[in-house]
């Protein structure tokens, strides 16, 4: 009798050995979240100059001891999806961005926490006090320390021997105040447009040279012209220019007819294709005032005649070194008036001297200069 009660009492010692040791340990885990409260996982980065900054697994640790149990799990089994970064202020202190989302990835709202303090580490409370707002808004939080070991249950006492004494309670740790609610709202703020950008400048090129022509008077024409090639942004180019002809004599026996002539011109240009090497089409008018006057006549007299065409021209343009530029062009002139000048005979009949022809030619060769 005495080997068995001794053997039952060993057995029923082993088995409040056990249960007490099995509450001990369960009480030394992390608890885990029940059912029915919140998860989120945690992604924290810290940008270029935040290194001595709060790293991921301290927060993490520090916004589960705010909640009181372990609530941060993967992004596979989260309820929510908190992402945060933190980085130097553009003025000195620090700035966090912390944004949350749902399961479905629907972004529920964002926030931001700066401080003006040179650590920092100087918003880790207010950082953890965040997300662990986001996650359960309604939570009683701790002030930051990990929540006290639940003490084990009492054993139930053996009918052969006698109930031990309970353990003594741990004193209640003081009510904390209940945190106020962070009411988390998405507010769209409206971004103006990007200025678009300013318009290309206007180019412009100039050149000179000598211009040739067949048909324009009574001989071969030399003259020297200007001719300035514009090129608004969004338009065609166009150039504009002159030229005054060298004198050209027609001679009528003893006596000879001196012209001189001097136009303008104006070409719009909706063919231009290269750049450092150009090939372009213009078509435009001509306008001028050609000069005629007799040398050994009887009566020598002059006068002088408006003279006025159309025009079409392709030209070939280089670009040399810097702004330099070397060209040139062929021409066509239609002129719209064309004078007939004559001179009277001592009988009387009338003897033409010269008149334009109904289709000239032209060619110059153009040294100029391209701005910007």
């Amino acid at each position: 009798m005495i080997a068995r009660r001794a053997a039952r009492l060993a057995l029923v010692a082993a088995a409040r050995l056990a249960l007490v040791a099995a509450a001990l340990l369960a009480g030394a885990r992390p608890a885990r979240a029940s059912s029915g409260e919140q998860t989120a996982s945690l992604s924290w980065v810290r940008l270029a100059g935040a290194g001595a900054c709060v790293g991921a697994r301290a927060l993490a640790e520090a916004v589960e001891a705010r909640l009181g149990r372990a609530a941060l799990v993967s992004a596979a089994r989260a309820d929510l999806t908190i992402e945060g970064r933190i980085e130097p202020g553009g003025s000195g202190g620090w700035r966090a961005v912390l944004a949350v989302a749902d399961a479905d990835g629907a972004v529920l709202g964002t926030r931001e926490i700066a401080t003006a303090s040179p650590r920092c580490r100087a918003i880790d409370d207010e950082l953890a006090l965040a997300i662990a707002l986001m996650i359960d808004p309604s939570a009683k939080l701790s002030p930051g320390a990990p929540p006290a070991a639940p003490s084990p249950a009492p054993l139930p006492a053996s009918p052969a021997s006698p109930a031990p004494a309970p353990l003594p309670a741990p004193p209640a740790a003081p009510a904390s105040p209940r945190a106020p609610q962070v009411i988390v709202q998405r507010v769209l703020i409206p971004v103006p447009p990007p200025a678009p950008p300013p318009p290309p400048p206007w180019r412009v090129e100039v050149g000179a040279g000598p211009l040739f022509g067949l048909g324009l008077l009574p001989s071969l024409g030399v003259a020297a012209a200007l001719r300035a090639r514009l090129t608004p942004p969004r338009f065609w180019p166009f150039e504009v220019g002159g030229a005054v002809w060298f004198p050209s004599e027609a001679a009528t026996g003893a006596a000879s007819t001196r012209f001189t002539w001097g136009e303008g011109f104006v070409s719009a240009c909706p063919v231009s294709l290269g750049s450092a090497t150009r090939l372009a089409a213009c078509a435009g008018v001509r306008l001028g005032a050609l000069r005629a006057g007799g040398l050994g006549f009887l009566v020598d007299r002059s006068d002088e005649r408006l003279t006025a065409g159309g025009t079409l021209d392709a030209r070939l343009t280089r670009r040399l070194v810097g702004p330099l530029t070397a060209g040139g062009g062929l021409g066509l002139i239609v002129p719209f008036v064309r004078d007939t000048f004559y001179y009277i005979d001592a009988q009387g009949q009338d003897r033409e001297v010269f008149q334009m022809a109904p289709l000239a030619g032209t060619a110059d060769v153009l040294l100029g200069v391209e701005f910007p």
